[in-house]
């Protein structure tokens, strides 16, 4: 298998429907690929709806894991151990891909780089607007392989790449958090990457804007600073435990980021 698609979902609604038709839309050839849904939290009736859309669609491989424990952290590394693909690609329940997606994607894949898409956020009435992923996308096609660095910006979320298998290792995510862990986790990893590969511009990941993700930022100044400490501690650790090979200008660059979300809500 090629490559593992992990979509965490909490008491999934009619997106849910909506990410795994586009996935199951997909040009890339469906026995390169798995579709591995990680349901956590509630299980009926939403493991039920969610065997019923697998039954629909028996030319595609999927795998059904279900957790009571909540937090998409867990659900992530229930994935990562229940995958079995050469290459991961995590995708919000709630986000879409472009057909072309995998396929663009795959073929720059190697066991040491990611590769990264543009993306572009839409709302329920198909308007499109920019996101700053895909602003970072359109910064960097002038270098083919942007550094580590120059490339942080991909670095601040696990979705809208390829990440190799043997890039990720036996890391998790960390799960005593639920915000700045994509970030961390990216961080925790990018010992392992020596390249960042940007895909085709037809490879397209597609954020959905929903009301209910802006309440990500009304948690208090006082919660963010201590999540900022703890964060900047972590990330700290992690550093001093394998200094030679962390990129050091990325790590300043976490440590600034992490600080500056105490003044600033939105997590990138």
């Amino acid at each position: 298998m090629k490559i593992s698609v992990i979509v965490p979902t909490y008491c999934p609604q009619d997106y849910l429907w909506e990410c795994l038709d586009s996935l199951c839309a997909q040009t890339l050839a469906p026995e390169i690929f798995e579709i591995v849904v990680v349901l956590n939290g509630c299980d009926q009736p939403y493991r039920g709806r969610i065997v019923e859309y697998i039954s629909r669609h028996p030319e595609h491989e999927f795998r059904l894991v279900h957790t009571i424990q909540g937090g998409v952290c867990h659900a992530r590394n229930l994935g990562i151990d229940t995958a079995v693909g050469e290459q991961i690609c995590f995708v919000d329940d709630d986000d879409c891909l472009s057909k072309e997606y995998l396929e663009r994607m795959l073929a720059l894949a190697a066991p040491d780089s990611i590769v990264v898409s543009d993306v572009v956020m839409f709302d329920e009435k198909g308007n499109i607007f920019s996101h700053f992923l895909g602003e970072a996308f359109r910064r960097c096609t002038s270098s083919y392989s942007p550094s580590l660095f120059h490339g942080r910006s991909f670095l601040s979320s696990v979705c809208c790449k390829l990440i190799p298998r043997q890039v990720l290792a036996q890391d998790k995510f960390d799960e005593r958090y639920i915000l700045g862990e994509d970030a961390l986790y990216m961080f925790l990893i990018s010992k392992r990457i020596r390249s960042i590969v940007l895909a085709s511009s037809d490879a397209v990941y597609k954020v959905r804007q929903r009301a209910q993700s802006a309440s990500r930022s009304h948690y208090s100044y006082f919660y963010r600073f201590r999540l900022a400490m703890s964060l900047i501690g972590t990330y700290i650790g992690i550093y001093k435990k394998d200094i030679r090979h962390y990129d050091f200008l990325l790590f300043l660059s976490r440590l600034y980021a992490t600080f500056r979300k105490i003044f600033y809500s939105n997590y990138r």
